[in-house]
């Protein structure tokens, strides 16, 4: 993989850091231990207090080098970035009052707000994003964004504003600025690889809403900060979605009230996600929630109870069946927010296993299963079925362009047939085979990854009662990659991709991805769909990237180079003292807190 190919400026996007978080996360085991302790109706703070129960366990609250879920919900709440997450797929400012793009997407300077400050005092300055972003770059740095931002170029211009400059430029680049910063002032002297080992953790300063007051394995309380804490005004006009053209800034305004004038070709895409249940109406004297407590949990089963007792205001991080269970408990209701993560099986294309090297045999295993059927039995009511690895709550799919594969497994016995292959005793063989298939289903062990793990159980049924012989191989998060997707000794496998708030397929399946240690994993090697996958992420215009996705999104319909499963949502469940949430498309769990500054509490228990 050339260092070109390298230049991927959002974090997640390469398919082993998504995959090695996809699998990495254990199962909760059962605890014995006691549940938090109920606060009073107002908190045991004496004001307004969210109460959230999380499945997991914190162990470092860095942007840097958080690991678990809890990790990164506290890091949404504690740090920002240069521009945050908007309603209907918009980006806005933060950090940044406004931002400039030259060179055809090769160059972003945003300026930062002279109001911008640190949650003790100090001023945001670009001496702060330096020095996050040199941390990423850093060779001892090993994290989730560790080769994310080695092709660009960082420079402080003044203290207010900082120049990045791209090796190759990607309209996705906007999205990687909401990386959250870390405070220059505090870790000057600090580098990447003892970061981990800093005091920094004990009492992190942030420059987002919410101040940490303290922590530990079983809780964290934040407070609404002063001086971070504003809540947003209403944006006079909206701010460029992943897919437009900044251009001149707007004048500069209090916290998260700027906005950055685009090019007047460009205007948001309202997302075609379905609309969310709405909340019901926030009674008289409802108010902001002045602090949060977050109570962490290592068993679901303890989490729904301490829920259904009333001691939590909301429940994140359960399985799909679980929070549908839960939200059917009285003035409880079920927030979904669509996620980028794609569920698929992945086919092994390298010129050397013949298997599924025709488009219509693909097919055929694709209609082969009964998607509708697996989705309600391993997603529940969350999740949408896949067509294509474009997420349909994304701006940038385009329903006219799919090509829906309906489950029909006459019809797929009829193509198999007409692509040579034989039926024996309720069997499939393939052209000129004097034995049954039988097919190798590799998949993350269910200790690791409990809902991919279900998924395959049920595609490799799927495929016996259609008269293939599976044998479904379960392993380790490092097994899995390291072993066998990466060296390609595998038949298929079933896999997570996260492709991003700005679908980006080209580390997934570029030919130049195909090399050990690259993302492309299938072996595919398709010039034709390489010039694809490079217009599709290349910046430009809305209408030009629109167009360019939909020819993308066409060709990959029709191809089926990997077999589409479904896109899960993250299930939140809410009681009815929770006004304001507000679901919309995120990549990663903790982006459910993107309009946290508009929640509000009914004045009560």
């Amino acid at each position: 993989m050339t260092s070109r190919d390298r230049a991927v400026v959002l974090a997640l996007v390469a398919v082993f850091a998504v995959l090695t978080l996809a699998v990495g996360i254990p199962a909760s085991a059962p605890s014995a231990e006691a549940s938090p302790s109920a606060p009073t109706a107002s908190g045991d703070s004496g004001f307004a207090v969210y109460r959230e129960g999380i499945l997991g366990r914190p162990s470092s609250i860095d942007p840097l080098t958080a690991q678990s879920q809890a990790d990164r919900d506290m890091v949404a709440l504690v740090f920002s970035g240069l521009v945050r997450l908007g309603p209907d797929g918009t980006v806005q400012p933060d950090l940044a009052e406004s931002w400039t793009v030259a060179r055809k997407g090769a160059s972003y300077t945003f300026r930062i707000r002279p109001d911008a400050r640190w949650q003790d005092g100090s001023p945001v300055t670009s001496a702060d994003v330096v020095y996050t972003i040199h941390a990423l770059q850093d060779p001892e740095y090993t994290g989730p964004g560790a080769s994310s931002w080695r092709e660009v170029t960082v420079t402080a211009v003044d203290d207010l504003t900082v120049r990045f400059d791209l090796a190759t430029p990607l309209g996705s680049f906007l999205l990687a600025a909401t990386q959250p910063l870390l405070p220059d002032h505090l870790l000057h002297d600090v580098t990447a690889a003892d970061l981990p080992e800093s005091q920094f953790d004990d009492a992190p300063v942030g420059s987002g809403p919410y101040r940490l007051v303290g922590w530990d394995a079983l809780e964290a309380h934040l407070e609404l900060d002063p001086v971070t804490g504003h809540p947003p005004a209403p944006l006079a006009t909206p701010s460029p979605t992943p897919t437009t053209a900044p251009s001149a800034s707007s004048s500069a305004k209090p916290r998260a009230s700027a906005t950055a004038s685009s090019s007047a070709s460009a205007s948001p895409v309202p997302s075609p996600t379905p609309s969310p249940t709405p909340a019901p109406t926030p009674p008289p004297g409802s108010i902001q929630p002045e602090a949060i407590d977050l109570r962490f949990y290592r068993d679901a089963a303890s989490l729904m109870t301490d829920f259904r007792a009333g001691l939590l205001d909301a429940a994140s991080g359960l399985m799909a069946s679980d929070a549908s269970a839960l939200a059917a408990a009285p003035h409880a209701r079920l927030l979904d927010y669509p996620r980028t993560t794609y569920t698929g099986v992945v086919l092994n294309l390298r010129a050397g296993h013949p298997l599924f090297q025709d488009a219509t045999v693909r097919r055929a295993f694709l209609q082969a299963i009964d998607r509708p059927a697996l989705i309600a039995a391993v997603l529940g009511q969350t999740g949408t079925r896949a067509d294509t690895p474009i997420p349909p709550s994304s701006w940038a799919y385009d329903p006219s362009a799919t090509s829906p594969v309906a489950y029909d497994p006459a019809a797929a016995a009829k193509a198999l047939k007409k692509a040579g292959w034989t039926q024996v005793g309720g069997s499939w063989r393939a052209p000129k085979a004097k034995t049954a298939l039988r097919l190798e289903l590799i998949t993350p062990d269910q200790d690791s990854n409990p809902l991919v793990y279900a998924t395959t159980k049920a595609v490799a049924d799927a495929w016996t009662r259609f008269g293939v012989a599976v044998s479904v191989v379960a392993l380790t998060p490092h097994d899995f990659v390291d072993t066998r997707l990466s060296p390609g000794h595998f038949d298929a496998a079933v896999a997570d991709v996260d492709v991003g708030l700005d679908p980006d397929l080209y580390p997934f399946l570029a030919s130049t991805q195909t090399t050990i240690g690259g993302a492309n994993v299938a072996g595919v090697q398709l010039p034709d769909l390489d010039r694809k996958l490079t217009a599709a992420r290349r910046y430009g215009p809305l209408a030009t990237r629109l167009a360019a996705f939909k020819d993308l999104q066409r060709y990959l319909g029709q191809a089926e180079l990997t077999l589409p499963l479904f896109f899960r949502s993250e299930p939140v469940v809410v009681s009815d003292r929770v006004w304001g949430p507000t679901p919309r498309e995120i990549a990663d769990p903790s982006g459910r807190y993107w309009d946290v500054l508009t929640w509000r509490l009914a004045n009560g228990p």
